[in-house]
This record gives structure tokens, sequence and C-alpha cells, in this order.
């Protein structure tokens, strides 16, 4: 038999927990820092959402809608447009669009409630452990994401793309949704948006710490233009009572 040929790629090292990984988390690999109850979470979250999707974001559509109006001539415009979709009654898919955005908003208020008592650190967004009910594997600690060098810069870049590809189906159709009737006035939001994924994704890359300053331009204008489309819904169905 010929002799086996030596593989000429370096051997695989085994893999050692980084330090600044290694002190931030248990034995189990779960985030030592200081953990909420799921109560106290979903309440921080309820108020910021809340606030968000309630106040905030409203008040910011209801300015674009006067400005735009007012400002730059387009009250007459969107008054028409407000008055065709009445006569087909198409205020109802604006209903249901900010619906579904109302729901999706719950979905990441439950979601983070309970992430805080699991102390589960994002990147991360599941959990797994070896599911043996005995032997040396019944205590292994969780499979999380790696987050030091090259595979958390990696890790991070993805979980990045992966959260922009969650909220980007509601954006899409609120920004379609609201560009029937205030044209020109969405562009704004989506350079807004544009700019805060884009940034979003570089400062995640390089650190979790970081990525905020990103993902606060885009969640506002992701509220924002759903909160357009809670505006064209209360025009459409109640055009002709409201005097403005």
């Amino acid at each position: 038999m010929p002799p086996r040929r030596k593989s000429s790629s370096p051997a695989r090292q085994p893999l050692e927990a980084a330090p600044a990984a290694a002190e931030s988390r248990d034995e189990l690999g779960l985030s030592k820092a200081p953990a909420k109850t799921e109560a106290e979470a979903r309440k921080f979250y309820f108020n910021m959402l809340g606030k968000l999707t309630f106040l905030q974001a409203p008040a910011l559509a209801w300015a674009i809608y006067f400005v735009y109006g007012r400002a730059f001539g387009g009250h007459a415009l969107m008054d028409a447009k407000f008055g065709l979709l009445n006569k087909y009654g198409l205020g109802w898919c604006y209903v249901a669009c900010f619906m579904a955005h109302l729901t999706r908003t719950y979905l990441v208020l439950n979601v983070n409630g309970a992430r805080a008592p699991a102390r589960v650190d994002r990147p991360d967004q599941h959990v797994y452990r070896i599911m043996a009910s005995s032997g040396p594997l019944a205590d292994a600690p969780y499979v999380l994401m790696a987050t030091d060098g090259a595979a958390g810069r990696f890790n991070r870049a993805q979980r990045a793309v992966c959260n922009t590809d969650e909220t980007l189906p509601p954006f899409l159709v609120s920004t379609l949704l609201a560009g029937v009737v205030f044209g020109p006035a969405i562009v704004p939001l989506c350079l807004l948006h544009m700019y805060g994924r884009i940034t979003f994704a570089n400062l995640y890359t390089e650190s979790l710490e970081a990525r905020g300053a990103g993902f606060l331009p885009s969640v506002v204008a992701e509220h924002v233009m759903a909160g357009l489309v809670g505006v064209a819904a209360i025009k459409t169905i109640l055009y002709g009572v409201l005097p403005f």
C-alpha cells in the first residue's frame, strides 16, 4: 500500500476561552452581570417602547405631515390621495399594517423580558446545550457565540445582518404604504434608516457596547415610518371629519 500523505495544513489547536470572555461569564457560560427579573425587564421595555410607539414616533409623524403639507405645499395632493383611499376603503390596509407593527413591537418586549433573567448577552439569540441526562456531558456548559477575536467580529457582523433582515420586511411595507401618500417626505427617513443600519453594522462588528449609536437612528426611522402609516390610517378613515 502506498504510504499516506501527511497533511500540509497546520494541526488544529484546542480552543481556549479568551480572557475577556472568561472573566465576564460564569461556569455555564452565562453573563455574570446582575440580572433583572423578567417583570423588571418587561417594565423597562414597556416604558421605552411604549413611549416610542405611542408618543415620540406619532409626534414626529404628525410633524412630518404638517411640515410637508404646509411648508412644502403638499397638503392638496395628500388630501386628494386620502380622498381616493377613503373612497375605496383602503384605510383599513393602513390599520392592518400598523397592527402588525404593534404585534412585532410586543414580541420584542416579550423576548427582552425573558432574556434578562436568563443572563444571555448579545449577540447570542439562543442558548444550546448537550441534552445528556447522565455521564460527563450532563453538566457541560451552554454553547454560546464566540465574542473575541476574528470569530467574535464575524458573529457580531452576522448578527447585525440578521437584525436588519428581521426588521426589513415590515419597514419596507410601511415605506411603500406611507410613500403612496407622503411621496418625497419619506426619503429623509429612508436615508436615516440607511445611515443607522450601516453604522449599526460597522459599530457592532467592533464591539457589543458600541452598536447603539447606529441602532437608535434605524429604530427611530422604522417607528416613525410606522407612525406615518398610522397618520394615513386616521386621515383616510376619518376623511372629511378631521378639521386638518
